[in-house]
C-alpha cells in the first residue's frame, strides 16, 4: 500500500515573499523610542527583519550600543556624531597587516561616547595607538600580546581593572599608570617583557588601592617588588633568574598564592616574611615551589610564629620531607593555625628512604597542634609514597583527626596495595579510586 502524500497548507502570497501584516509602521517615532528603550539592543535590531519602517529608522533611534567588536579601521563609522549614544564596551582585534596606530581616530571617537571598556588584542607585539591610555572614562582595559609606547599620554582616572598579558611595557609607563588610576582595583600582570633595562631589570607594583594581584613574570626578569598595602588576594610567581624579592606587608590580605621558583643563580634577598608576618586575616595559603624553603630560612633564628591565624581555613604547601628545616616551619605554621580545616601536602624530595628524618622526633610535636585533632575535616596528600615517615604520618592523621571527613592520596600505580593497607587503619564507608594524568587517586569519605 503506497503513502499518501502529504497535503501542505497553502500560504499567503504576501507572506510568502517576507510582505505579512505589519504591526509597527503604523506607530508614531515617539512610541518606538519608547519600545525600543525598554528592550535590549540585540532585540531591538532583529525587529529589523519583520517591519519596513525598523529598517529605515532603528539606525537614528537606538540610542545606546552595548558593545561593538572592529577588525578593520576603515569600515562605515559606527558611532552618531550627536549624542546621546553611550558605548560600554569595544573590542579591537585587527589582522596582523592593518596597523594598530589607524584605529586611533575611533578611539578618539569612542572616547565621547562614554566608553567604559576597552579591549586590544594582536596577532603580534606591535604598538599601539598612543591614545589607548587617554580614555578618561575608561573603567576596564584588556591588553593582550601588544606593546605600549614609551610616549603614550596616561590619563584614566577611572580605571579599576588592568590587564596586561604578553605586553611589552615600560615601567615608567606602569609607574603613571598606578599614580593616575587612583581607584584601580584589579591588576594582572602575565609574561609583560620590557619592564626592566639591562639584564638586572625588575618590576615594581607599588599602589595603595590595588586590591587583587597576578603578577606572573618572564624568565629574564631579575627583581620584584610589590608594595601594595591594601591586596585582599595576590597571586605571586617568580622564575629561576630571580634574585630579589619583596613582599611588603598587607594586613588586609584574605588570600594568598606564592609560587617562588627554585633559584637558578645566588639570592642576593628574598623577603616574605614581612609579608607573612602581617597576614593575620588570612583565610586561605597555598605555599608552591621553594616557597617553603625561603620562608623557613627567614625564620629559623625563632623557635615558633610570633602571630596566629585565627582565620585561615585552607592550606597547602608544596614540602621537602627530606629537609629537617622546612618540615620544622611547617610544624610552627601548623601550630599558628588553630581553626585550619583543610590541608595539603605536596611531597617531593623523597626518593630515598634514608634521608627522611625519623618519625618519632615530630610524632610529640604533632600531637600538640591542635587543628590536626579537632579542627581538620579534609586532608590531601599528593606524591605519596609508602615510607616510613609518610605511613606514620599518614596513620597518626587517620587515627587522631577527631573531625576527619575526607582523605584523598595521590600515588603511583606500582603503590596501591601498599597504599590500600596503610589506609586500612581507619575503615570510610565510601572508598573511590580513579587515575588521571598518568596519577592515581583514593578517596576515603568518612561523612
Amino acid at each position: 500500500m503506497g503513502r499518501r502524500p502529504r497535503k501542505r497548507r497553502r500560504r499567503h502570497p504576501a507572506a510568502a515573499a517576507g510582505e505579512g501584516p505589519d504591526c509597527f509602521s503604523h506607530l508614531n517615532e515617539d512610541l518606538l523610542r519608547s519600545i525600543l528603550s525598554r528592550i535590549p539592543t540585540r532585540s531591538a535590531a532583529t525587529l529589523a527583519a519583520v517591519s519596513r519602517h525598523f529598517r529605515k529608522e532603528i539606525p537614528p533611534l537606538l540610542e545606546r550600543v552595548d558593545s561593538l567588536t572592529l577588525h578593520e579601521p576603515h569600515a562605515h563609522p559606527p558611532l552618531r556624531a550627536t549624542p546621546p549614544l553611550i558605548l560600554r564596551r569595544l573590542a579591537l582585534a585587527p589582522h596582523r597587516a592593518i596597523p594598530p596606530s589607524s584605529f586611533r581616530p575611533i578611539l578618539d571617537d569612542a572616547a565621547q561616547h562614554g566608553l567604559s571598556e576597552l579591549a586590544f588584542r594582536l596577532t603580534r607585539r606591535k604598538r599601539l595607538p598612543r591614545n589607548v591610555l587617554s580614555v578618561k572614562s575608561l573603567a576596564v582595559l584588556d591588553l593582550d600580546t601588544c606593546a605600549v609606547p614609551a610616549w603614550s599620554h596616561v590619563a584614566c582616572p577611572c580605571l579599576r581593572t588592568l590587564r596586561l598579558h604578553r605586553v611589552a611595557i615600560r615601567q615608567e609607563i606602569i609607574n603613571k599608570i598606578l599614580a593616575s588610576a587612583s581607584c584601580l582595583d584589579t591588576l594582572e600582570m602575565v609574561y609583560c617583557t620590557g619592564l626592566g633595562t639591562g639584564s638586572g631589570g625588575g618590576c615594581t607594583v607599588e599602589s595603595s588601592s590595588v586590591r587583587n594581584l597576578v603578577f606572573r613574570p618572564t624568565l629574564k626578569l631579575a627583581q620584584t617588588t610589590i608594595r601594595a598595602s591594601a591586596l585582599r588576594t595576590v597571586t605571586l610567581y617568580t622564575r629561576g633568574k630571580v634574585k630579589r624579592l619583596e613582599l611588603a606587608p598587607a594586613p588586609e590580605v584574605r588570600k594568598a598564592y606564592l609560587h617562588i621558583a627554585k633559584a637558578l643563580t645566588t639570592q642576593e634577598s628574598f623577603r616574605v616574611r614581612p609579608f607573612l608576618d602581617a597576614g593575620v586575616r588570612l583565610e586561605c595559603l597555598t605555599l608552591r615551589g621553594h616557597a617553603m624553603k625561603v620562608l623557613s630560612s627567614e625564620y629559623e633564628d625563632i623557635p615558633e610564629l610570633t602571630v596566629m591565624f585565627q582565620d585561615l581555613r585552607i592550606l597547602s604547601v608544596s614540602l621537602d620531607l627530606s629537609s629537617a628545616q622546612e618540615t620544622v616551619f611547617l610544624l610552627k605554621l601548623l601550630e599558628s593555625c588553630p581553626n585550619l580545616q583543610k590541608f595539603s601536602l605536596l611531597a617531593a624530595g623523597t626518593d630515598n628512604d634514608k634521608y627522611l628524618p625519623p618519625f618519632t622526633g615530630h610524632k610529640e610535636k604533632l600531637a600538640s597542634i591542635s587543628c590536626l585533632t579537632t579542627s581538620l575535616v579534609e586532608f590531601k596528600f599528593r606524591g605519596f609514597r609508602p615510607q616510613q615517615y609518610q605511613k606514620e604520618l599518614m596513620v597518626f592523621l587517620l587515627t587522631q583527626g577527631k573531625k576527619l571527613k575526607k582523605v584523598e592520596v595521590e600515588f603511583e600505580k606500582g603503590q596501591a596495595d601498599a597504599v590500600k593497607k596503610i589506609l586500612s587503619v581507619k575503615r570510610a564507608p565510601i572508598k573511590t579510586t580513579s587515575s588521571k594524568y598518568g596519577s592515581h587517586y583514593m578517596v576515603l569519605d568518612y561523612s
